[in-house]
């Protein structure tokens, strides 16, 4: 069987290189690693992996076909983050910033929003519990439930600023955790 470490990178080929280049940089937090149009355009990082993330420029974006939720292939890409102030801070960056947030989804194990970068690809911001894999080893079932949206000059959606999860969760949670890693009583 392939042992497969992670998934190392996503290749976009983009309408406006420079235009990516600065959604992707300014709004999104990517490092320029390194510039080379002759192999493939920005390679950009997280900071873990020397790039996450290349743009190139498409050679005929006038003629080409933009990214459509039902087309068969890439759906969206999924950028997790660490903890659950960090989905609050990010869509308020992005609110801020004039991206409209297109959906956002209580997926029972983690929670998402979704947004568009400039050539349409949907992209994600999600904060996924702790031991997700461990607590829902045996799937999520269907019970994703669609959250509220807001955008510039209205409140945050009550999901962003609420303590989360519950009690039962953070319980079940702590249960898992080895003994030596629990928080004393």
């Amino acid at each position: 069987m392939i042992k497969l470490k992670g998934i190392g990178h996503v290749n976009l080929r983009v309408a406006d290189q420079a235009v990516s280049k600065r959604f992707y940089r300014d709004v999104l937090g990517f490092v320029i690693a390194e510039e080379d149009p002759d192999h493939g355009g920005v390679f950009m990082t997280l900071g873990e992996n020397f790039h996450t993330l290349d743009i190139g420029q498409h050679s005929a974006p006038e003629t080409a076909q933009r990214p459509q939720r039902e087309q068969i292939g890439l759906g969206h890409i999924a950028f997790q983050v660490g903890s659950y102030a960090a989905p609050r801070e990010t869509y308020t960056h992005l609110v801020g910033d004039g991206v409209e947030i297109l959906r956002a989804t209580n997926h029972i194990n983690q929670r998402s929003f979704y947004f568009a970068d400039p050539d349409g690809n949907t992209l994600e911001i999600y904060y996924e519990l702790p031991r997700a894999l461990e607590l829902f080893f045996g799937g999520r079932g269907d019970e994703d439930e669609a959250l509220k949206v807001s955008g510039p000059g209205e409140p945050l959606p009550d999901w962003l600023l609420e303590d989360w999860p519950g009690p039962d969760m953070k319980a079940r949670i702590e249960a898992l955790r080895p003994q030596k890693e629990r928080a004393p009583a």
